[in-house]
């Protein structure tokens, strides 16, 4: 029996199979991120905001961040405690002027942000006071300001941070509604991560599986029963790909923003609805049809989801070419929007629309106003000017509601209705699995799910092995290109292959 005793062995066999590429091509990360480290400026940046504050905290990263310390508050390395607030006077390098009191931080590599060694300054927040210690900086030697973005670029390439985890910290920082928070907050902290790192593992060990049933299927009495379960794992597993896949790009439209069209006849109030749901005058609202003409937009937090709302010219036949103009622009909002609006006059609009559905309310009206109708669309139906009529106006269905701009009556029952659309429009990040945030992460599963769609095609039709693995490979090369861990090393394999199944048993 043909048994390993070392992974040099298995590493030489698995170099020259058919498999894999030259292993020359695989270059340590490790290894370059070492060499570009010692190559590196030292960068500095005020980390808390440009506006006038108590506090500001200007932060320091690089291979001589300790010269700060030594040179701008006297004191030794070795005479501060690591991740300690220290109270110092922190004074100008060259002639040593008092610039401020503030405390120091220091943050040793590679126990820091960056991976780097790093220094914190907590100094008054004073235009004046930033700016005198800003230009100090920028006479110590090796040092610039840093770029946009950089203090976390060089946290991704010491490895603190992955791709996913990267947008997500900037979808946190860019975050103006509590949903959107939470939905960043876990891809920042790396549940998205986890659950691509997941599944990469689990390619890579098939891979090992399937290597192993190729190259030594016969001498060591390997089954072809390990095709069965490879087909098996991998159906499982493209399935739950498929699913992640198929989430409405909930996801992404919760980072982003719900695109939310109004539309409707002139002066039914949509105007109105804009101005009173934003709580200020951002439309002209006048008794004269055609008012409105361009898209009036703005971004409002309902619910705590965010939507971009957007205003649109009354549709109706025009011959003046603006207005048409505007009208067209209007029937784009709404063939683009994620949720239409249909405002409606509670005194115009026929009595018997109340007794359909939703769908076929919007349906009727969409066809009455020359508008396309999306049948997998979303839409709300408001009925507006209810202070005008003394009949009461019966509701049975969700997604129809009546309110009076003016008054405000019925706007609570209209916001309840709202906020449940947005809601199924939306992820939830408080009870489901992290959702794709980007096109860039859909695009990349995409590719992955069509790999492995192939390589089951493979196996069904008993064809060659080595197509088949070469299906694996891509896929998982594409999962670990979410988190920028594409390119898989002979040695990972390796060590998913000892670890996972017994070669010489």
């Amino acid at each position: 029996m043909y048994l390993f005793n070392d992974k040099i062995n298995m590493l030489n066999v698995m170099k020259s199979n058919r498999f894999f590429c030259n292993s020359s091509l695989f270059l340590s990360v490790s290894c370059l991120r070492r060499y570009t480290s010692t190559r590196r400026s030292t960068i500095f940046a005020l980390s808390s905001g440009t506006s006038r504050s108590a506090i500001s905290v200007i932060r320091i990263s690089g291979p001589n961040s300790v010269e700060v310390i030594r040179k701008m508050t006297r004191l030794n390395k070795e005479n501060i405690i690591p991740r300690k607030a220290l109270l110092r006077k922190i004074v100008d390098p060259n002639n040593g002027d008092l610039l401020d009191n503030g405390l120091v931080l220091w943050f040793p590599h590679p126990h820091s942000f960056t991976g780097e060694d790093s220094v914190e300054l907590h100094v008054h927040g004073g235009i004046a006071v930033v700016s005198s210690i800003i230009s100090a900086l920028q006479k110590l030697p090796g040092f610039r300001i840093a770029e946009a973005g950089e203090f976390t670029k060089r946290a991704y390439l010491a490895g603190k941070l992955d791709a996913t985890e990267v947008e997500g910290l900037a979808d946190l920082l860019r975050a103006e509604t509590e949903t959107q928070r939470r939905q960043a907050i876990r891809q920042a902290t790396g549940e998205l991560a986890e659950l691509y790192n997941k599944w990469r593992t689990s390619i890579l060990t098939c891979m090992a599986h399937l290597e192993a049933y190729v190259d030594f299927g016969e001498d060591q009495d390997i089954g072809h029963e390990v095709l069965s379960s490879l087909q098996y794992a991998i159906q499982s597993l493209k399935s739950e790909v498929g699913s992640h896949l198929n989430d409405n790009r909930r996801g992404e439209r919760l980072r982003n923003g719900v695109r939310v069209a109004i539309i409707g006849e002139p002066n039914v109030g949509k105007s109105s609805l804009i101005n009173i749901l934003s709580r200020r005058n951002v439309a002209i609202v006048s008794p004269y049809a055609g008012t409105t003409r361009d898209i009036v937009e703005i971004s409002l937090d309902i619910g705590g989801y965010p939507i971009v709302l957007c205003d649109t010219a009354g549709l109706r036949h025009s011959v003046d070419p603006v207005e048409n103009e505007g009208l067209r622009r209007a029937r784009e909002a709404a063939s683009t929007a994620d949720l239409v609006i249909i405002v409606m006059d509670v005194l115009t609009g026929p009595a018997k629309l109340l007794q359909l559905s939703t769908k076929e309310m919007a349906r009727l009206e969409c066809e009455r106003l020359n508008l396309s109708f999306n049948a997998e669309g979303n839409y709300l139906v408001l009925l507006n000017k209810l202070d005008l009529t003394s009949a009461s106006v019966s509701i049975n269905q969700s997604g129809v509601s009546a309110l009076s701009c003016k008054t405000g009556q019925g706007l609570e029952e209209f916001l309840v209705d709202l906020e449940k659309k947005l809601a199924e429009l939306c992820a939830n990040p408080m009870q489901e699995a992290p959702l794709i945030t980007s096109s860039r992460q859909r695009h990349h599963v995409q590719v992955a799910f069509r790999h492995l769609e192939k390589f089951l095609d493979i196996i069904e039709q008993q064809g060659d092995l080595a197509l088949a693995g070469e299906q694996l490979r891509r896929s998982a090369k594409q999962i670990g290109s979410i988190t920028a861990r594409g390119k898989i090393d002979t040695e990972e394999m390796l060590d998913v292959l000892f670890r996972s199944f017994c070669i010489g048993k």
